[in-house]
């Protein structure tokens, strides 16, 4: 509490000197012009009162505001430096100035003789109501002030009209002290308000440095976080390494066993040795199978996978999936069904073995929990309107289903501490897990649905693919690398809030991320190394975005050809595809800067597998 009030008592004595200083400044900013206008209105006064008073009086008292306006003149000039500002014992003299000039021109009526002109008081009357009126503007910052210069004025003068006696006289008298009470309240609101203004000001500077100085820990924090993001993968996949070493040196051993499973079956054993032998055998080739996924699982976490793309239909899908099934439904005594819906001739380009393996791993899990009726494999593939295919995959059976207290974490069992009994007991883990990770790779998704009226399982997974140009005939295979590497992305943004939202979205999306403020800065390390691509912001330091943009494409090297996202305030749309960029509307969400990078990466298929949302 103690550190609270005091941090309140420093906050009210900053508050405090900031408005003492910006009065000071406004007054020593006006009161130059004061001075000049003091002269020159005494200067025009004293035409009217010509004839009507001594030369002597008359001449001394243009002496004496000529002299005061001078020496208020001179305390003032110093405050005109930058950085300077009234002291107090200079804004004492200058109030005791300006009461003796407010006395001068409160005597103004007074020398009003017999023989001045029959408009002199007159003149005199509204000199002072003037010079009173531009005080109560040029020192409205300090209350103070005015009253000094003011009180004088007005009160010598209404007492001049008092003497005169008469309605008017005192009427007039009145008036004029009620002017004084106006001016000295508007002075006073000009103060109050001046005082809100310095405090909402200092308020402002306040919350930006809080903002500033939150926006630099958060920028440490995503760093931070970054750097341990890329320790744990990096330490993962070398865990993935060892994994996948280790499967392949077990690969041996069991060869062995396999090989001589065989060599025991062709050797012409019968009763219980040759179901000896045959049990070793669908063992071993059990192990086998599951040493394949581990393997494939440890390459898939290792970041080290390939796809072979190619030309391929759901057709050639489903009767390749039929006969891989068809002699161990046969031997279960199980009908195996395979049906196609949509535009299943039409050719895909597509890792056709990958699939087949998701679809395989979703048959076996079939006929290992099915014990009567069948099974049913449907394969439907959909055009959208964007021109690519969206193909399905279901696996239907009547077997025994999946327990619901299994179901949630059907595809993930793994990374949990405790093993569902029912999928411990099937063996599902591994192949479930392998089969959600590969979909992933190819921007595809699985999923488990009971059959009707709960009996049974419905295992499906669905994948986008593109539609291939050669619809006739099949293409040459084309083998690609598909890793679980992060994008590297360039960040060009001068604010710092911003650029922390940016850095934010673009690590959530699984992107190494760096960050630059300027034009010069973003060409410099474009050039020094390649980035998948840069998302340009509002603002820069050394120029325009568009500017910045076009600098990137001048570039004299392959770097000019680096996608470019930029922000643009006030956008039609959420995201438009401009000539040499894509656009994204301003303020960015993280939703519509997925899709602008997915717009700009939609020629680098690799790219835009990777690109995905991580948190």
């Amino acid at each position: 509490m103690g550190g609270k009030a005091e941090r309140a008592a420093v906050r009210k004595d900053d508050i405090s000197l900031r408005v003492r200083e910006a009065r000071l400044r406004l007054i020593a900013r006006s009161g130059l012009t004061s001075g000049p206008m003091n002269v020159l209105n005494a200067g025009l006064l004293a035409v009217f009162l010509a004839g009507g008073i001594s030369p002597w009086i008359l001449g001394a008292w243009l002496v004496a505001i000529t002299v005061i306006s001078a020496v208020r003149v001179a305390v003032l000039l110093p405050a005109r430096k930058p950085g300077r500002a009234l002291s107090p014992r200079m804004m004492a003299m200058f109030i005791v100035l300006s009461c003796a000039m407010g006395a001068l021109w409160g005597a103004a009526p007074w020398m009003v003789g017999e023989g001045a002109s029959p408009h002199a008081l007159t003149a005199a009357l509204v000199f002072i109501a003037g010079m009173t009126a531009g005080s109560a503007l040029t020192s409205a910052a300090a209350p103070s002030a005015v009253l000094a210069y003011n009180a004088p004025a007005i009160l010598i003068s209404a007492a001049n009209l008092a003497c005169t006696g008469g309605f008017f006289g005192f009427l007039f008298s009145g008036v004029l002290i009620l002017f004084l009470v106006v001016t000295f309240k508007l002075a006073r609101t000009f103060s109050a308000t001046l005082t809100d203004a310095v405090r909402s000001n200092f308020d402002l500077e306040e919350a930006r440095r809080q903002t500033e100085a939150q926006a630099a820990v958060m920028t440490r924090l995503a760093e931070h976080n970054d750097l341990a993001a890329r320790r744990a993968e990096e330490q993962a996949r070398a865990n993935a390494a060892v994994l996948a070493n280790m499967s392949h040196e077990l690969r041996t051993p069991l060869n062995g066993i396999l090989g001589m499973a065989h060599l025991l079956e062709e050797a012409g054993l019968e009763g219980e040795p040759a179901r000896m032998a045959a049990r070793v055998r669908d063992s071993g080739q059990a192990l086998a199978r599951m040493l394949g996924d581990v393997v494939d699982v440890a390459r898939i976490e290792a970041g080290h996978v390939e796809l072979n793309i190619e030309d391929m239909t759901a057709r050639a899908l489903g009767e390749r999936i039929r006969r891989a099934a068809e002699t161990d439904a046969a031997q279960k005594g199980l009908a195996l069904t395979v049906g196609f819906a949509g535009e299943s001739d039409r050719a895909l380009r597509a890792d056709a073995g990958r699939l087949f393996h998701i679809a395989q791993i979703f048959v076996s899990q079939a006929l290992r929990t099915t014990s009567e009726g069948g099974l049913d494999i449907t394969l439907c593939t959909q055009l959208d309107a964007a021109g690519a295919a969206r193909l399905r995959v279901t696996v239907r059976d009547t077997g025994e289903g999946v327990p619901e207290s299994a179901r949630n974490r059907l595809f993930d069992s793994l990374s949990q501490d405790s093993v569902d009994p029912y999928i411990r007991a099937n063996g599902a883990g591994l192949g479930l897990h392998l089969a959600k990770r590969l979909a992933g790779l190819m921007q595809g998704r699985v999923g488990y649905e009971p059959g009707p009226a709960q009996e049974g399982s419905v295992f499906w997974f669905e994948v986008t693919l593109p539609v291939s140009c050669k619809a006739d005939r099949y293409a040459d295979g084309e083998t690609f690398s598909l890793t679980t590497r992060r994008l590297r992305m360039l960040v060009a943004e001068r604010d710092a809030a911003r650029r922390s939202v940016l850095l934010g979205y673009l690590k959530s999306f699984n992107c190494v991320v760096t960050c630059v403020g300027s034009s010069a800065e973003l060409v410099s390390v474009l050039g020094a190394a390649a980035y998948d691509a840069a998302v340009v912001g509002l603002s820069l330091e050394d120029c325009e975005p568009e500017e910045a943009c076009d600098d990137v494409r001048s570039l004299p090297s392959t770097a000019a050809m680096t996608p470019v996202v930029r922000l643009v305030r006030d956008l039609e749309a959420p995201v438009m595809a401009g000539a040499t960029e894509t656009l994204v509307r301003a303020p960015v969400s993280a939703d519509n800067l997925k899709a602008a990078l997915v717009e700009a990466l939609a020629g680098d298929l690799a790219a835009s597998a990777t690109l995905r949302r991580t948190a």
